[in-house]
């Protein structure tokens, strides 16, 4: 099923700021499937070739570079006259989906049976939304979206940063995004469990994409995972994450001490989950997004919520039923220890863990992913990353 379908049928309870579940949807500012909104097709024989045109909304200039993925399988581009043309001998009979993709518009998606279409004209609108990794059709991967923030913080001062936009404007920008993604999303692997490592390309499973209008940003200091310009709300319709992007934190985060979090996650209904957090904060990104994207608990014992997540917990509500799961992973069930504190404050959570210290989840800041995150990462990754 495509993953329209998917976003109603799956989901990931998590609890960071407060209790809330993700989807899943992954749809990058494009036209809605069916719409017929940019997408015109002319009829012809059945069985011969498709020929596509693009053309810009506005101006009606053809557009070159145009990708074309037919069910989520790349099927080639425009070239410089804005044509494409698909082979009669090359596509499936029946509905088959179609999506177009432009950097810096709207992209088109249209199901439709190309038997009896003899050619496609395509009205492309401009958007703030560009590509810096695309591995295929929003359909088929997890798109993840970046937003610049124009506000960071010191924590020795106590007070929220204003700049004048991003520093270094939209090429510093992109070449943080560039950095972050590289840091992060590509050195998973290297820190799930070695008991269950990750194969193939992981960046693979991902669509990265920054939005820039020059004007419009983020403020990564307003509530704990700060706030998302509405103006890109509407330039994306939906996607699987949002990273609120800022440059860097000053000074030592001391929650006792008034300072602001440097990372936090937060959601915003179905298809709008976002995280706040600083460029440079490598390892708490990668902690951050195993809430956001994965839907991980925390393991330290804090001001934060717990729950059992079903399946592929990380935690369990009882000692008990991580017991149970440590034996049917043929594991040692004496790892499982209550949530706490190992300070003299006294925190004591009613939820067990098992994955072994250094712990991401726990930590934050440094560590690795153990066996019962790697499990539910890895079939977050199998489900919604193919």
């Amino acid at each position: 099923m495509d993953k329209k379908t998917r976003i109603n049928s799956i989901i990931v309870c998590i609890f960071w700021v407060g209790i809330f579940c993700i989807g899943l949807s992954g749809i990058i500012g494009e036209q809605d499937v069916n719409s017929g909104v940019g997408i015109t097709p002319q009829f012809g024989p059945a069985g011969g070739n498709v020929v596509f045109m693009a053309v810009d909304a506005g101006t009606h200039a053809p557009l070159e570079g145009v990708a074309y993925y037919i069910n989520d399988k790349f099927a080639g581009s425009s070239g410089a006259d804005g044509l494409f043309v698909l082979s009669g001998s090359t596509y499936p009979s029946g509905m088959v989906m179609i999506e177009a993709v432009k950097p810096g518009y709207r992209t088109q998606v249209r199901e439709l049976d190309l038997g009896g279409v003899s050619s496609i004209d395509l009205e492309f609108e401009p958007t703030a939304v560009y590509p810096l990794r695309v591995s295929g059709s929003s359909e088929a991967k997890i798109d993840i979206v970046f937003v610049p923030s124009d506000t960071s913080f010191n924590a020795t001062t106590k007070e929220k940063i204003r700049n004048n936009g991003y520093p270094g404007g939209r090429e510093q920008f992109e070449a943080d995004v560039s950095r972050f993604i590289n840091r992060t999303f590509k050195a998973y692997p290297g820190l799930l469990s070695a008991n269950a490592p990750e194969t193939g390309d992981y960046l693979d499973r991902f669509n990265f994409y920054y939005f820039w209008d020059g004007k419009t940003f983020g403020d990564a200091f307003d509530g704990c995972a700060g706030t998302i310009p509405d103006h890109y709300w509407q330039e994306v319709t939906s996607s699987d994450l949002t990273i609120l992007l800022y440059p860097t934190y000053y000074g030592k985060y001391r929650a006792d001490k008034g300072s602001q979090p440097i990372g936090c996650t937060n959601e915003n209904g179905l298809g709008n989950v976002y995280l706040k957090v600083a460029a440079d904060q490598y390892y708490l990104a990668m902690h951050e997004t195993g809430h956001g994207l994965y839907g991980l608990m925390d393991t330290y014992c804090g001001d934060t919520d717990y729950s059992e997540n079903d399946p592929d917990a990380n935690i369990w509500s009882t000692e008990e039923r991580c017991r149970t799961w440590a034996a049917g992973q043929s594991k040692n069930p004496d790892y499982c220890r209550q949530i706490a504190s190992s300070s003299t404050d006294g925190c004591r959570k009613n939820f067990w863990r098992w994955d072994p210290d250094p712990d991401i989840m726990n930590a934050g800041y440094y560590g690795r992913f153990g066996n019962a995150s790697t499990t539910r990462i890895l079939s977050i990754m199998d489900k919604y990353g193919g």
